[in-house]
């Protein structure tokens, strides 16, 4: 399977590098063609630069640049490009500021691998937890923002609405029309 990490990035100098290294070397344990796609809100601090350094080093890094428009608007951009240019059968979304975990992203191929069409990574499921370095307002505001959306999209079943670290099927997305949705900022990850 060919797989894109889709990592939406604006003013992420400090942590692009070593998120593509670290992703880099999870991907020596995937059994599958694992692709990076930054898409960068032409952040002012040099990160596309970095990144393409690091082409010269990984031809699975893909960098696309756009004005800043919100995080919804770049991953469907990102998601996008994928499909259409890079031919991927999944998608990965990923923040790039190692909030999610590299190592993370081989559960969730594994899902995928197990016939899964969309994967959520979440702290609110059996066996998960909340980050230790959250605090307590940040808890908050995801406890209450997931059961308010829950339970006014009618999702009861659903235990993160917010959570950005996913994997989709290309077939589920193209089902989607991606082009056809309007959407801002975080309002992309919820539902």
């Amino acid at each position: 399977m060919k797989i894109a990490i889709v990592l939406p990035t604006y003013n992420e100098k400090d942590n692009i590098v070593p998120l593509l290294r670290a992703l880099q070397k999870e991907f020596l344990e995937i059994p599958h063609e694992m692709h990076i796609l930054v898409v960068d809100d032409n952040s002012p601090d040099g990160t596309s630069a970095l990144v393409r350094k690091e082409q010269d080093n990984f031809s699975n890094i893909h960098l696309i640049c756009g004005e800043k428009a919100g995080l919804g608007s770049a991953y469907i951009r990102g998601m996008t490009y994928a499909l259409a240019e890079l031919e991927v059968e999944a998608v990965l979304e990923m923040d790039a500021d190692f909030s999610h975990k590299p190592a993370d992203v081989r559960r969730l191929i594994h899902a995928l691998d197990e016939d899964f069409d969309f994967v959520i990574e979440s702290c609110y499921v059996l066996g998960g937890s909340i980050p230790a370095e959250w605090g307590w307002v940040h808890r908050m505001i995801s406890l209450w923002g997931n059961m308010v959306a829950r339970y006014l999209a009618g999702m009861y079943r659903i235990r993160d609405c917010t959570a950005g670290f996913r994997a989709i099927r290309g077939s589920l997305l193209q089902q989607i029309q991606l082009d056809n949705l309007n959407v801002q900022g975080y309002s992309f990850q919820k539902g």
